[in-house]
């Protein structure tokens, strides 16, 4: 009986084990949906600005040393870069604290919209008090994904929610800045990481480039970013981009206008 008894824990064991690794892959593919090919032709274009291009003064260069690494569990082995954007920079504080800016009289929030056409597939807490980060997953693939950093979701609006580019999906403040991220699952955990600048139709980079700039201005190579030498601790670069170009913008970023609340905080990745 006994010899018995450990037979069956012997074939029982295993199969429970398998039982369950394949629940936590099941779960992990309907939530997740990774991919297990990676064809650059198949990315959905981003067609429409997330930012309100208007209020846009300064965007930093994907895989710059603005702000801190982001460049977790990259698919090809990058890593210690910023490989998302910094819209503005700087944000509204008090007392030294992350405080969500107000308008002034004659003022108005920055509006934050839908990149393509998809749904609002998450809506998470962020490690400062102002806004939450909200995941917008492309119709045309929901392996691809903008995350939108500090953002106050339209009240509206929430997870499952199907959104249409170019519709407004929620605001930041005057004096507040965002970060973008274009990204897209991958096998094993793994993560590709993308620049909106890459992808965007025509019509959606046409602010840009009635300022005289083209999408490689906002883009580093891996090569670029590589001769740079970036170093990390933790999250934090230990020797990122410092300094200040002429045109009061921080190092890694392109300036597009003058910063109009540059005497009320200083130059500064995030």
């Amino acid at each position: 009986m006994v010899k018995n008894q450990a037979g069956f824990h012997l074939i029982i064991i295993p199969i429970v084990v398998v039982a369950i690794l394949a629940v936590f892959g099941l779960v992990f593919l309907k939530t997740m949906h990774p991919l297990f090919s990676f064809d650059p032709a198949k990315i959905p274009p981003i067609t429409a600005n997330p930012v309100q291009a208007d209020k846009v003064f300064a965007v930093s260069q994907f895989r710059s040393g603005a702000g801190h690494d982001y460049s977790y569990g990259a698919w090809d082995g990058e890593t210690c870069r910023s490989m998302k954007h910094y819209f503005n920079f700087g944000q509204n504080q008090v007392n030294n604290m992350p405080v969500r800016s107000t308008p002034s009289p004659g003022e108005a929030n920055i509006n934050i919209y839908a990149p393509f056409d998809g749904k609002i597939s998450a809506n998470q807490s962020e490690h400062t008090p102002i806004g939450t980060q909200i995941h917008i997953a492309s119709a045309m693939n929901s392996a691809y994904y903008v995350k939108l950093f500090h953002i106050d979701l339209l009240s509206s609006l929430k997870v499952g929610s199907q959104v249409k580019s170019g519709q407004l999906v929620g605001t930041i403040g005057p004096k507040d800045g965002t970060d973008v991220a274009y990204e897209a699952n991958y096998k094993f955990g793994k993560t590709i990481y993308l620049s909106i600048f890459d992808y965007m139709t025509p019509e959606a980079f046409a602010p840009y480039a009635q300022l005289g700039h083209k999408a490689s201005d906002f883009v580093l190579s891996r090569a670029a970013a590589d001769a740079k030498g970036y170093k990390c601790n933790g999250e934090q670069f230990v020797n990122s981009e410092q300094g200040q170009m002429a045109n009061g913008s921080p190092a890694g970023y392109v300036s597009l206008r003058p910063n109009p609340y540059a005497s009320q905080y200083p130059p500064g990745g995030r």
